[in-house]
């Protein structure tokens, strides 16, 4: 009995999340000729496969007053060297690179007057975006790692959203690229992260949106005012930076009354691994990430727990629910094998149908809020991929979940940088190489 409440209650909750995130509304943008300036800020360390395509990315931008800041992180390829012949370089006299040992050199692109270059000694993501935060002077950042594009209006999506002054950040969805731009098959591998992206963002992170309970603005790609980073210190190093970072700023929100949204019309495209080990890798880190952000930002969860929405579906929906859930199936799954083998009772099959009939129409739901955005989604490619996602793909995330905790728990916990596909993105022709010099 008390399995079936587990269960029954986390079935509730997913019915929960897609009542909310239907009711989830996005900005609705008109163009404004005062846009809001932003910076651009991507660390990159050994994207010397895909840099070339994230620079050919920033000349669609639909956009005018923007600026980028790249930062190689003591890159041991050859990424620098492609930023260099790429942009056409030049090295600037500035007090900055004197006063900091850590920065080799700062460069401007001759070819794009928009686009500044930092080069400097390997000392992690989170120092490195603010190195580049501490020389913005931009009302808005916007940070993305070094594998993304940005769809062409994206751009023009978030300054509208910051025209709300009560808006601090903001999170948009993000899509896997070997999906959408590239002329090759995708592999099932690639098709199931890519349904799984689609309900995270168009159904699971559309719900804590609509009930002010964001725990995470993806560190792929997130907007933030400048003014607010500076505030609470910025980025800190760690497995989670992104996440602790969100935390922090929900918690500056909750002490101010501002707010963190989130608008699934603003689209990003990112690299996926291709190959099962460095998926697992990507994941596992991500579980280690979550759990030291948690462990963090522990006290402003757990002293506000009823009083704050973020702290409550952390806590009861992210932790509590999900790792009793995950006990409860295997468990169910043990007694369903016991019943066929002693009498044949059907009642738990039936009742495990029924759940997969419901996950089928979860996913059927996250698949129709995504293509009003992104057009090119076919329903007929994930059919199959969807009854492949609920009977195995949710077995091995499950694993990432439980090596991911323990081995946080026996500090096991390097970064594990996943290694680029080099491959050949196509993308749209470009609108222009605007930006601005500030």
């Amino acid at each position: 009995m008390i399995l079936f409440l587990i269960t029954f209650l986390s079935t509730i909750l997913s019915v929960y999340h897609i009542l909310s995130s239907v009711k989830h509304k996005n900005i609705i943008y008109k163009y404004n000729n005062a846009q809001k300036s932003i910076t651009i800020i991507i660390p990159c360390y050994n994207e010397a496969p895909i840099i070339k395509n994230t620079i050919d990315g920033l000349q669609n931008l639909d956009y005018k007053n923007f600026n980028v800041i790249f930062v190689n992180d003591g890159s041991t390829d050859e990424t620098f060297n492609i930023l260099n012949n790429e942009l056409e370089l030049a090295k600037i006299n500035t007090n900055y690179v004197k006063l900091d040992n850590s920065i080799k050199s700062i460069s401007k692109s001759v070819k794009y007057s928009h686009i500044t270059v930092i080069d400097k000694y390997n000392t992690g993501k989170a120092n490195s975006l603010n190195k580049a935060i501490s020389l913005s002077d931009s009302e808005l950042i916007l940070t993305m790692d070094g594998d993304c594009v940005l769809k062409s209006d994206t751009l023009k999506i978030m300054s509208m959203t910051f025209t709300d002054k009560n808006v601090i950040a903001s999170g948009g969805a993000i899509h896997i690229m070997q999906v959408f731009k590239l002329q090759k098959k995708p592999s099932l591998l690639i098709l199931l992260q890519s349904l799984d992206y689609i309900k995270g963002f168009y159904v699971y992170k559309s719900s804590l949106a609509y009930n002010n309970a964001l725990a995470i603005i993806s560190g792929a790609f997130g907007v933030f005012k400048r003014t607010v980073l500076e505030e609470i210190g910025c980025f800190n190093s760690g497995l989670g930076e992104d996440i602790d970072l969100t935390l922090r700023i929900q918690q500056y929100a909750y002490q101010n009354n501002k707010k963190i949204i989130y608008n699934d019309n603003a689209i990003c495209y990112t690299e996926c691994p291709e190959k099962l080990r460095d998926l697992s890798a990507q994941r596992i880190r991500w579980q280690k990430g979550f759990i030291d952000s948690v462990i963090k930002n522990r006290k402003f969860i757990f002293r506000n727990l009823i009083k704050s929405n973020v702290c409550f579906f952390i806590f009861f929906d992210a932790i509590t629910i999900n790792s009793i859930a995950i006990i409860a199936l295997f468990i169910n799954l043990y007694l369903i094998s016991i019943k066929l083998v002693t009498n044949g009772n059907l009642d738990l099959l039936y009742y495990i149908l029924l759940l997969l009939i419901f996950n089928y129409i979860y996913s059927i739901i996250a698949l129709y809020k995504a293509k009003k955005y992104v057009s090119s989604i076919k329903f007929k490619n994930y059919i199959f991929i969807i009854l492949i996602d609920m009977l195995l793909f949710r077995f091995m995330y499950i694993y990432f979940f439980i090596y991911g905790s323990i081995s946080y728990c026996l500090k096991f916990r390097s970064w594990n940088k996943i290694k680029r596909t080099n491959n050949k993105y196509i993308l749209r022709k470009k609108i222009q190489s605007g930006g601005y010099n500030g």
